[in-house]
């Protein structure tokens, strides 16, 4: 029986999940929810079938390539030649803020992207393959783990899907970190489907917020949102767009709500001066 080819995309175009359904959805596909919020958030035309059915042809040829006789760990290092090597599937060093590289579909098309969207394609495919892989969120970098009865296997997508070692990941994490000090074991814990897709819209908000693109801000940390419905900087980054793009009294309430979530939050005081300034300026116009 063939272990790769039964497409996973389910539903037609004309009848996506919203991404706030995707995360319904038991188990949640990494895939498909982060095409999912690349769709509502910049790609409104975006087909997500047909990337779906990209992934299928990925998984497709990579499974003629890596050969099932060869012990799991084998298989998942082939599966990195074949991704990174054979198909140039490479980490965008010189424009690493192009918010492109965090959206799937732009990954797939130009086969550039960071450590998580690359680690998501890495694992996608690899699921498909029945090939045990996993997202690993160390500080600063994210990378892949496969379960491996002989011993985890730690890939890097970023960096053309290498083999590290501890001492490697610790490298990784000082250079993108600063950090000084020791390894630490728990860096190499898997994270599930939300860590992941929190992680990759963390990115674009940052980019968004330096860029000062209100509009596409606020698309990303509202669904920040539904990932992570309890963190109340969300709240915060929800008033701070509000204010920025000039809607004052959505800015007071988002404000005010942080404050009621996080009153002895380290940025508490800031958010009061800027409650504050938005409850004047409101006021004024009124």
């Amino acid at each position: 029986m063939d272990r790769c080819c039964a497409g996973v995309s389910g539903l037609t175009k004309m009848n996506y999940l919203s991404f706030e359904e995707e995360l319904q959805r038991e188990p949640i596909q990494i895939a498909r929810a982060a095409l999912s919020f690349s769709r509502e958030i910049a790609y409104p035309g975006l087909e997500i079938d047909s990337y779906l059915q990209r992934l299928d042809h990925l998984a497709d040829l990579a499974s003629e390539a890596v050969p099932t006789h060869e012990p799991l760990a084998r298989q998942a290092l082939i599966l990195s030649d074949f991704l990174f090597n054979q198909m140039r599937f490479e980490g965008n060093a010189t424009e690493y803020s192009d918010p492109r590289n965090s959206y799937l579909n732009e990954v797939l098309d130009r086969r550039l992207g960071i450590p998580i969207s690359l680690s998501v394609v890495y694992i996608d495919v690899a699921q498909r393959l029945e090939i045990p892989a996993q997202g690993v969120g160390m500080p600063g970098h994210f990378i892949v783990g496969v379960s491996d009865p002989g011993g985890d296997l730690y890939l890097d997508p970023f960096h053309g899907g290498r083999h590290l070692s501890q001492v490697d990941c610790l490298r990784l994490v000082e250079k993108s970190t600063g950090y000084q000090g020791e390894f630490q074991l728990t860096w190499l814990e898997p994270v599930g489907p939300r860590r992941i897709l929190t992680r990759m819209l963390f990115n674009l908000r940052n980019i968004y917020l330096q860029q000062q693109d209100w509009t596409r801000a606020l698309a990303v940390v509202e669904r920040l949102t539904m990932v992570q419905p309890d963190a109340p900087g969300n709240l915060r980054d929800l008033g701070v767009i509000y204010y920025q793009s000039g809607s004052l009294s959505n800015a007071v309430y988002y404000y005010e709500q942080y404050l009621l979530r996080a009153p002895e939050a380290e940025d508490a005081d800031l958010v009061r001066m800027s409650l504050q300034s938005a409850a004047q300026q409101l006021a004024q116009r009124n």
